[in-house]
């Protein structure tokens, strides 16, 4: 197998965009989350939706459940403390868990939704994590068809402020790739 100098600085290059997260192909809903911590192992996600249009030209989100893993939350804990801005809108309900179940904060539109290319933000839960020292973080999340309560998509809630070993990562794959650029060229800077 041959290997030439345009293959090897492409490779650094494709390797910095997948650990970055950027992917041409990537179209979900999404829901993101802040963090915001309320003392001692007390703390609150606010989440936003964003519907990229993957559930299909002018469909709105209009239900969605977000799994809260009884191991890690105190499920007598979970309560809504989203704003009036979102509860004039949307039915939000914690779900008990059961056997293999975990609890859920669902969220039914009592309205239009969340139409294609638009986000919606601060649905909020309060909670007590229970979890460990690595503190909460991603969950689960289910789209349903609000009509007939058809799955229509699965996923994982992503941070809205990036990790700071995220950056660290991209910051070390950026320098690195500058230095084998520059050595690539003859250590001449054109």
């Amino acid at each position: 197998m041959l290997i030439n100098k345009n293959t090897l600085t492409a490779i650094p290059f494709i390797t910095l965009l997948g650990l970055s997260g950027f992917s041409a192909s990537s179209q979900a809903i999404s829901i993101s989350y802040d963090l915001i911590a309320n003392g001692g192992n007390d703390y609150r996600y606010e989440y936003t939706v964003t519907n990229d249009g993957s559930l299909g030209a002018g469909i709105a989100v209009g239900l969605f459940d977000i799994s809260f893993d009884t191991n890690l939350y105190q499920e007598t804990s979970l309560s809504i403390s989203s704003p009036g801005a979102i509860t004039a809108s949307w039915d939000e309900a914690i779900l008990a868990s059961g056997p293999s179940i975990p609890a859920v904060y669902d969220a039914f539109s009592s309205s239009a939704g969340i139409s294609d290319g638009a986000s919606s933000s601060s649905f909020t839960v309060a909670f007590t994590w229970t979890g460990g020292v690595q503190g909460p973080g991603s969950q689960t999340f289910e789209i349903f068809d609000p009509v007939n309560f058809t799955l229509l998509e699965t996923g994982t809630t992503i941070s809205a402020v990036p990790a700071p070993g995220a950056l660290l990562l991209l910051a070390s794959g950026l320098i690195g790739f500058s230095r084998f650029y520059r050595q690539g060229n003859g250590g001449h800077n054109t």
